[in-house]
C-alpha cells in the first residue's frame, strides 16, 4: 500500500511538475527590461543606474548596471523584429557571485511593443527577458 502511495504521489509530481512556469504569468505581465530565469528575477534594469546598449549589425543587446557588477547580454543569429518567431540566440549574465552563459538556445518572440520592447521566451530553460531594440 504505501508503494502504491509513494508511486502515485511520484506520477503526480512528475504530471505538474513539468512545465511550471509559463510565459503568461511570469514574462507578459512585465513592461520594465529584465531578466527571468525560473520565475526568478535575475536581473531589472533600472533607468537612473543602469545603460543601454544594441548593435544592430552585430544583433546584439545589452543591459548593464553603471558599475559594470551586473549585466545582460543577448546575441541573436537573427534580430527579433516579429511576434512568433523563433531565434536563435547567447545569453550571459550575472549572478551574485558568478557569469553565466546559455549558448545557442531559441527564444520565442512572445510580443513586441510600438517603442521597441520585445518579449522572449525560451520554455527548455524557462528563461524570460523583455529586452530594447533601440
Amino acid at each position: 500500500m504505501r508503494r502504491t502511495f509513494i508511486y502515485i504521489a511520484v506520477l503526480a509530481a512528475a504530471a505538474t511538475g513539468c512545465d511550471r512556469y509559463q510565459p503568461e504569468e511570469i514574462l507578459l505581465p512585465r513592461n520594465e527590461i529584465s531578466l527571468t530565469i525560473k520565475g526568478v528575477d535575475q536581473l531589472r534594469y533600472e533607468e537612473n543606474t543602469w545603460q543601454l546598449g544594441f548593435n544592430d549589425e552585430r544583433k546584439e543587446f545589452r543591459a548593464m548596471d553603471d558599475q559594470v557588477s551586473e549585466w545582460f547580454i543577448f546575441k541573436f543569429s537573427t534580430m527579433p523584429d516579429s511576434e512568433g518567431q523563433k531565434v536563435k540566440g547567447d545569453l550571459e549574465y550575472t549572478t551574485d557571485n558568478d557569469v553565466k552563459t546559455q549558448e545557442g538556445l531559441t527564444y520565442s518572440v512572445e510580443k513586441i511593443s510600438q517603442d521597441g520592447l520585445v518579449w522572449l521566451w525560451n520554455e527548455d530553460k524557462d528563461i524570460g527577458a523583455v529586452i530594447k531594440i533601440l
